[in-house]
């Protein structure tokens, strides 16, 4: 086996179990990948995947195994050096959530590489899941995301940053903004856009099928809200556009209450709260650029507003 690179050839196939699909997860075209998996079978005097359903042989298996550790070592190896490099060339890995990454996440980003423009920064848009997965796999140093999750994972660290009250919004145009009072009930009749459900809330919902504010995932056995976003941004535009309805915390839609785009609903279900973090492996000393972007989210966040 020549490279890391090989190994992630055989990874992908075995997850997409198509050439076409895997190819494009690794940013290469598809008679490359065909080329690099024709070699390494060359080097190797086997055949590592059955081409009708693109499966992985028993060869294949071996290899895939060996490869896993191969990867984990190499990724070792290359946060060696990056902590030993310390900031001025060294690299941080974030996984963010979409609320984290509005509020702090993507100005603590920059104001970092303003003060140390050598380093290389991964910025990861996931969801809570996602996020904690990412910990889990060390494919990151560290998440800031929502918490509820990771709190309960034996290995895991969560250091708290911020738990607030949410608020109900929606477009100033929208059915329910001339409404003077309003139950949950009257929200589920429009669709939701969020980056998720609270937990809360789901095990509220006795009926899992599909709703009108969110569809039933029976891969994940969780609801989602009709438009699943990786951003609040994302989120903030697709309610002022529509019927939908969103969450936010106060202060991240000021500009469009004082405008009048948008209306602030007047309900406070006590599970509409905002709780996250950063989340990083037990144990898994921190790289210094990590640390400061730590540091550098603390300093924002003392200065935003709580609920209003």
């Amino acid at each position: 086996m020549h490279s890391i690179r090989q190994i992630q050839v055989l990874k992908a196939l075995a997850q997409h179990r198509h050439f076409g699909r895997a190819a494009t997860a690794l940013g290469v075209s598809q008679p490359n990948l065909t080329r690099s998996l024709k070699h390494m079978e060359e080097v190797l005097g086997v055949a590592l995947f059955d081409r009708q359903g693109v499966t992985p042989t028993v060869f294949g298996e071996i290899v895939l195994r060996h490869g896993e550790r191969a990867i984990a070592n190499f990724r070792d190896l290359v946060r060696e050096v990056t902590l030993a490099k310390g900031l001025e060339f060294g690299s941080l890995r974030v996984s963010v959530g979409p609320y984290p990454a509005d509020i702090s996440g993507a100005s603590a980003t920059g104001e970092l590489l303003q003060k140390h423009p050598n380093l290389f920064i991964e910025f990861r848009n996931a969801n809570w899941s996602g996020a904690v997965d990412d910990v889990v796999d060390e494919t990151v140093d560290l998440a800031f995301a929502e918490t509820l999750v990771a709190s309960a994972n034996p290995d895991i660290e969560v250091e708290p940053v911020r738990s607030s009250r949410m608020v109900f919004f929606c477009a100033a145009g929208h059915p329910l903004a001339a409404k003077a009072r309003l139950s949950v009930e009257d929200l589920f009749g429009f669709p939701w856009v969020g980056p998720g459900l609270p937990d809360r809330l789901e095990m509220s919902v006795s009926d899992k099928g599909d709703k009108p504010f969110a569809v039933f995932d029976e891969a994940t056995g969780r609801l989602h809200p009709r438009a699943l976003v990786g951003s609040f941004a994302t989120a903030k535009e697709i309610v002022l556009r529509g019927r939908a309805v969103g969450a936010a915390i106060p202060f991240q839609i000021d500009d469009e209450l004082s405008k009048g785009a948008c209306i602030r609903l007047p309900i406070d279900p006590p599970w509409l709260t905002l709780k996250y973090g950063f989340i990083f492996k037990k144990g898994r000393t921190l790289s210094p650029a990590a640390v400061a972007f730590m540091e550098t989210v603390r300093d924002i966040e003392s200065s935003i507003p709580e609920l209003t």
